[in-house]
């Protein structure tokens, strides 16, 4: 319905309404091969992500970083509620989280060493960029998690 996702990528690389820009991340995630759930509750994640394998991430998205120590304190409090809920009810799967910015990375302004401490991984536009332009190549999304964590985990 989207010829050459061109209302998807407006609304991932151009929009500035986050609405738009979180359906348009919803709609991406769902083309990489996960399954995304865009979530009416207003106390919760933007997005929960499942992946193939089983693994869950919340992902919070910003058009703008001037409340980067908000969204990443919800998702750092939010993956904890979400983990401890899933244990008590003995389902162990692991939680990640994402925030994803539709901001060059040159131009937000975020301590590094933050993300580490956290365990958050930070998606940018050019992230994003590559995501569109990887979508006609097979993919697995469970080894794209991992690659995005190790990266976290080496400080890059």
């Amino acid at each position: 319905f989207d010829r050459d996702l061109r209302m998807t990528r407006k609304a991932v690389l151009e929009s500035s309404s986050s609405e738009r820009f979180e359906k348009g991340i919803t709609a991406l995630l769902f083309l990489l091969g996960l399954t995304p759930v865009l979530l009416l509750e207003t106390d919760s994640p933007d997005i929960i992500v499942a992946t193939p394998g089983g693994r869950l991430v919340i992902v919070e998205c910003t058009t703008r970083m001037a409340d980067f120590n908000s969204k990443l304190g919800k998702l750092v409090d939010r993956r904890g509620s979400l983990s401890k809920i899933l244990q008590a009810s003995r389902h162990y799967f692991r939680v990640d989280a994402a925030l994803v910015c539709a901001l060059p990375k040159d131009q937000i302004a975020i301590r590094e060493d933050d993300l580490v401490t956290h365990q958050v991984i930070l998606i940018t536009k050019e992230e994003l960029v590559e995501a569109f332009n990887q979508l006609r190549f097979p993919n697995d999304p469970d080894k794209m998690i991992d690659n995005a964590i190790a990266k976290l985990a080496a400080g890059a």
